[in-house]
């Protein structure tokens, strides 16, 4: 009976153990920054995003930016995040990043983890060299880029106090600051790829961006191929209570062909949720298609609990059918309110401009409108500290403390059996 309580307790260690790498499981790494050292690259691209918002521990001194570039095969955008300023404080911070359409629905949630080292093991960058291509070199349209066994490499120095010289480090690995651009292929003119780092580039510190580039082959796919979707116009219904069905009429997906033409339907789509059976924010996939031609998108609904009304006995028994009828109806709803559109400026025409320059957008608690080609993003959590240990790392370490009480409190009460 003792090994029996004793196994269930550590198969539920072992359990809250590996919760905190499920939940980090798809989180994408940012590396090469360090304290007092001028950092900037980016961090992902989506194509139909014009704006985004941010949650979580934003490194001290860094802020998140977006720039999008108008590519007229789809008469779409590719929104590219970047990160970028001199870190002030050395740590691991957590962070996520939603890219979202004007009337806010999610092209896709990436969350990344960043960790600022103490001092840069170099001072500047002299120059760069693309070592090794990507595996990944044929592309399709609509295709996000493949960096894959990529390597850059660069001639770095590192100064010497004694002999107060710059010493050069030749081959220094630079892959992971370095960016791309194009990163995502919608145009059968994007065929060469160029490789951007931007740093101190001398004994001055003063920043400069640095390049290389490869080729790719850039193919059309099948005219009747489709390459992507998008949820054109998101359902009618998007507030819901616990339990309840989803309901995807109103809903619009637009297809867009290897051609570049596209199409709206209305039915023929699939859902991952049949019921919502949890409180709170639901992520909905919508696919399309069947095995490696099958497509998809996203959109969010809202799932509130189930309150029940308090009846009145006296009131009840005594009113009338028609009263009771009367007061049983719904009042109107204010959905609509909450799904006011957004105001809409004109977009510039240019294709690419500099990233902005403005405060660390980590403070930033405005709702994102895109003018021209700069996109800034708001907070989706307030009030958390950088650098702050996120509430279910306190769960975890809650549990654990509680499992290793109830394990030594039963080797304990085994123990004293035994003697007695």
């Amino acid at each position: 009976m003792k090994k029996r309580i004793f196994s269930v307790l550590l198969a539920v260690l072992m359990v809250v153990l590996m919760l905190p790498v499920q939940a980090f499981a798809a989180t994408e790494e940012i590396k090469g920054a360090y304290v007092g050292t001028n950092f900037e690259t980016a961090i992902g691209s989506a194509l139909g995003a014009t704006k985004f918002s941010k949650s979580g521990n934003i490194p001290e001194g860094l802020k998140i930016t977006g720039k999008w570039v108008e590519k007229h095969t789809f008469g779409d955008f590719v929104l590219t995040m970047f990160i970028s300023g001199t870190p002030t404080k050395a740590g691991t911070y957590n962070f996520s990043v939603s890219y979202l359409k004007d009337d806010n629905t999610a092209v896709k949630k990436v969350n990344y983890t960043m960790t600022i080292g103490e001092e840069a093991p170099y001072d500047y960058v002299k120059s760069i060299n693309l070592d090794k291509w990507p595996n990944k070199t044929t592309y399709y349209l609509g295709d996000t880029i493949d960096l894959t066994g990529m390597k850059v490499t660069a001639l770095v120095y590192k100064y010497d106090p004694d002999e107060d010289v710059y010493e050069p480090i030749e081959n220094y690995d630079i892959t992971d600051m370095c960016w791309v651009e194009p990163s995502v292929f919608t145009s059968d003119e994007a065929q060469t790829v160029d490789v951007f780092f931007k740093g101190p580039c001398n004994a001055n510190g003063d920043i400069d961006v640095l390049s290389d580039h490869f080729r790719v082959d850039f193919k059309y796919a099948d005219p009747n191929t489709i390459v992507r979707m998008e949820i054109y116009q998101k359902p009618t219904k998007l507030t819901y209570t616990v339990g309840e069905t989803l309901d995807t009429t109103g809903m619009t997906v637009r297809l867009h062909k290897g051609d570049g033409s596209a199409q709206d339907v209305t039915t023929g789509f699939k859902t991952d949720v049949t019921t919502l059976s949890e409180v709170g924010t639901k992520t909905v996939t919508v696919t399309y298609g069947e095995g490696d031609k099958m497509v998809s998108a996203t959109f969010d609904v809202t799932v509130n609990e189930k309150v029940e009304e308090p009846v009145s006995s006296s009131s009840s028994s005594s009113a009338p059918e028609s009263s009771v009828s009367s007061s049983s109806e719904p009042e109107p709803s204010s959905e609509s309110s909450s799904e006011e559109e957004l105001p809409v400026e004109s977009e510039s025409s240019s294709s690419e401009e500099e990233l902005p320059v403005e405060s660390e957008s980590s403070s930033s608690e405005e709702e994102i409108i895109v003018i021209g080609d700069d996109v800034e993003g708001e907070d989706e959590d307030e009030g958390k500290e950088k650098g702050g240990i996120p509430f279910w790392v306190w769960i975890i370490i809650g549990l654990l403390v509680i499992l290793i009480a109830a394990a030594v409190a039963l080797f304990i009460i085994g123990r004293k059996r035994i003697d007695d």
